[in-house]
């Protein structure tokens, strides 16, 4: 079976793409500079092609109850016209996948999945479904994920006609276009959920507008930049919220009973995590592979995740151990028979 392919396909590669394998999707790795994608996003506008994210919708009279109990965040206080994100968890607390819920009607969610397909969550989801009245679709075959990330991101929504989200979580709706706000990088910006058949139009009218195209590479940079773990790159299924640092942003204490409640409800409370993901400067070294060992002397006290590399310089994240929770520590990162000196780096990195 071939990979999946975006409806912009034609137009990235009209634009001078070279394209890479994103979970089953030949995406754009860039655009010709990855360095000045990512400026672009820190000046301006870039504008992501988010194609390898799957679209489910959660419609019923029971759809907010059963939401709330199936993920960390608070969705039983969730108004319509504001969305959050939430971790799914087992019943041990361990991480599963990552997704970003909409309320969008009354009785209707939008889920965009990070790094979950539609059929995984659906197979995980259904189980739970006895007598709650609720219904679990899979929307990926027509609906699409723009981003438009940067200080600019919402004049150049404007410019292109699109209604801009005024504060976090808030999102706008126009017939079947959702508009939300979500920050994938330090800046911050907004996603856009739309008819799969609308996106080429879309994607060249907020090129107009004053947006870049970013690719894959730079994507990974700026993320890796902000201090974003992305499942399931940088997890593993016994991770914790605590450990990815997600509880700030996908989890709440004030919302009742949902699967993993008690175990995370007792971490928070006596602050057991021994370890957490922070970030490592290592100059104009390689990337090293995810799980090399990280020292401190003869101690180990991390594993690499992943790694992005811009201009030369090369920041990775990593999970460390408490011992080493220093900004500006000293630490040597052990890939193979190489060892290379590193900085500890605080989330997100210092600009």
């Amino acid at each position: 079976m071939g990979l999946n392919k975006s409806p912009l396909f034609a137009a990235h590669g009209l634009a001078g793409a070279t394209f890479v394998e994103s979970a089953g999707w030949l995406v754009p790795a860039m655009f010709g500079s990855v360095p000045a994608e990512c400026a672009a996003v820190r000046a301006g506008a870039g504008l992501y092609d988010l194609a390898d994210h799957g679209v489910m919708s959660l419609v019923g009279p029971d759809a907010r109850r059963f939401s709330n109990g199936m993920f960390t965040n608070n969705v039983r206080d969730l108004p319509v016209g504001r969305g959050n994100a939430s971790a799914m968890v087992d019943e041990k607390a361990r991480v599963q996948g990552l997704l970003r819920l909409y309320h969008t009607e009354p009785e209707a969610f939008l889920a965009v999945l990070e790094g979950v397909t539609p059929e995984a969550f659906e197979a995980r989801y259904a189980k739970y479904i006895i007598f709650d009245d609720v219904e679990l679709t899979d929307r990926s075959a027509e609906l699409g994920v723009l981003s438009v990330q940067g200080p600019e991101a919402a004049a150049v929504l404007g410019r292109a006609g699109l209604p801009v989200p005024e504060g976090p979580g808030a999102i706008t709706s126009v017939e079947a276009l959702i508009v939300a706000t979500n920050a994938r990088s330090v800046v911050g910006g907004y996603d856009i959920v739309a008819p799969r058949d609308a996106l080429p139009a879309l994607w060249a009218g907020l090129l107009g507008a004053g947006a870049k195209p970013v690719g894959l590479d730079a994507r990974e940079v700026l993320r890796i930049e902000a201090g974003i773990p992305r499942w399931p790159v940088d997890m593993s299924e016994k991770s914790l919220v605590h450990e990815l640092r997600l509880v700030p942003t996908h989890a709440s204490f004030e919302k009742g009973c949902y699967i993993g409640q008690e175990v995370i409800n007792r971490i928070d409370v006596m602050g057991q995590v021994t370890k957490k993901i922070w970030g490592l400067d290592m100059g104009e070294d390689a990337i090293p592979p995810a799980g090399a060992e990280v020292r401190v002397g003869d101690d180990v006290v991390g594993l690499t995740l992943s790694g992005a590399r811009e201009d030369g310089r090369v920041r990775v994240l990593v999970l460390l151990r408490k011992a080493a929770w220093e900004q500006g520590k000293q630490v040597s990162v052990h890939a193979g028979d190489r060892v290379v000196p590193a900085t500890v780096s605080d989330l997100p990195f210092p600009s």
